[in-house]
């Protein structure tokens, strides 16, 4: 536990610093879009206090450039529609949370603990399912603490853009807040709203999807790789008779399943062989014919899904079975024929997303996981954080696996006294 207490103090709400003309006022949700959960995903920064002479208010400064970025990223100050067909660009605003924590930020710098850094955020709950729940897109929270650091948290819908878009508007932000601009963009900068013209929505929601995505008593914990340990995994995957070297995410992914299937078949051996299906995450943008530019804003993931029995992932089975060939594989099928048929909406090609789909839906026609992994660089750009969210149970048998515990890096936020991401 990290023992502190975080008091809201205040609630404002930012809207653009100019009204967005009519001719905007509705946003269409692509296709992509309507098939993406609504659901808030959080994102949280720290900043330490550099000196104690400093007379900067953060809050005005992060006030100001959020007004002025929201001209420009203007469906972020709309209500998503209750059907969730599309956004009304209505100027309504973005809510900011001024809050005050009873404690230091080298006490969260230390140990992270993921489940907790929610705290830091407007939308503590990711599950609301009221009427009106999820109609607002995005949401800032600024923490102060009492050593003068700050946090910055933010839920951002993924209902209107992938985590990469979201990063883009977010560097973009930083960047005004920073200059002090606060009106005009380069044009390499002002984000394009193209994922509509270039998906285009169906009349109804390809699935009715509501706002679970991982199942209720599922926890998040962090697992660190350093830059050593990932390049002996790699070395341990290589497929020298395929010719094939992994990738960071490869290795790591194949890794992790490999050692939670291990952990949790040697307690309990199931009477029938499961089979798994590992769907990653494929940015689309290199991969359109053209690629898209770098400031185009919208869902632009699809999801590559590998199935594979739990045989041909236990333990050391994943190193001979050929896992990260098949998962390469799969991510290689997300091609410029894949997006063209997705484009012109051809059922075959319609009807797999709508397989993964259903693939983790729970009853009720709600997205529903009992394991997500995600994976972000450290600061120092040389290892990998891995955010992994099991069950409590399963969760205590992966933690404990030998295997495992070889290759992460424990207390490692204690001994860099840096950041973690969220």
């Amino acid at each position: 536990m990290m023992n502190i207490e975080v008091e809201a103090i205040s609630v404002e709400i930012i809207k653009p610093s100019y009204p967005t003309p009519k001719n905007l006022e509705h946003y269409k949700l692509s296709l992509l879009d309507q098939s993406s959960p609504i659901f808030y995903d959080p994102l949280v920064f720290y900043y330490k206090m550099k000196s104690s002479t400093t007379n900067i208010d953060p809050a005005n400064i992060l006030k100001r450039s959020l007004s002025a970025i929201l001209t420009h990223y203007y469906p972020l100050a709309g209500r998503l529609d209750k059907h969730a067909q599309l956004i009304h660009c209505n100027d309504e605003g973005v809510p900011f949370v001024k809050a005050q924590v009873n404690g230091r930020l080298s006490q969260v710098l230390s140990n992270p603990i993921a489940q907790e850094l929610g705290i830091f955020c407007p939308f503590m709950s990711r599950h609301d399912e009221s009427d009106d729940a999820h109609q607002i897109l995005f949401g800032v929270q600024l923490n102060m603490f009492e050593c003068g650091g700050i946090v910055v948290g933010i839920n951002f819908s993924d209902k209107i853009a992938d985590a990469l878009s979201w990063m883009r508007f977010i560097k973009t932000w930083a960047m005004m807040a920073r200059d002090g601009t606060t009106t005009m963009l380069p044009k390499s900068l002002q984000p394009e709203f193209v994922s509509a013209t270039l998906f285009p929505p169906r009349p109804q929601s390809l699935i009715d999807i509501k706002t679970d995505v991982m199942k209720k008593g599922v926890i998040s914990k962090i697992f660190v790789f350093n830059g050593f340990a990932i390049e002996a995994l790699r070395a341990m995957y290589w497929d020298k008779e395929n010719n094939i070297r992994p990738s960071r995410v490869e290795t790591l992914s194949t890794f992790i399943i490999s050692r939670y299937e291990a952990a949790v078949s040697k307690i309990t051996k199931p009477k029938k062989e499961r089979v798994y299906t590992i769907l990653h995450t494929v940015n689309l943008h290199p991969r359109m014919n053209p690629p898209l530019a770098e400031n185009s804003f919208g869902n632009f993931l699809v999801y590559a899904g590998t199935q594979i029995p739990a045989s041909s992932i236990n333990g050391e089975a994943s190193i001979t079975s050929g896992l990260v060939k098949k998962i390469r594989e799969g991510v290689k099928k997300m091609n410029k024929e894949y997006i063209r048929k997705l484009q012109m909406g051809e059922e075959d090609e319609l009807s797999k997303i709508q397989q993964n789909s259903e693939s983790i839906e729970k009853r009720g026609g709600a997205w529903s996981f009992d394991k997500i992994i995600a994976l972000f660089d450290t600061s120092d750009g040389d290892g990998i954080e891995a955010y992994v969210n099991l069950n409590e149970e399963d969760m205590a048998k992966f933690e404990a696996d030998e295997m495992l515990r070889k290759f992460i890096t424990p207390n490692y936020y204690s001994r860099h006294n840096i950041n973690s991401n969220l």
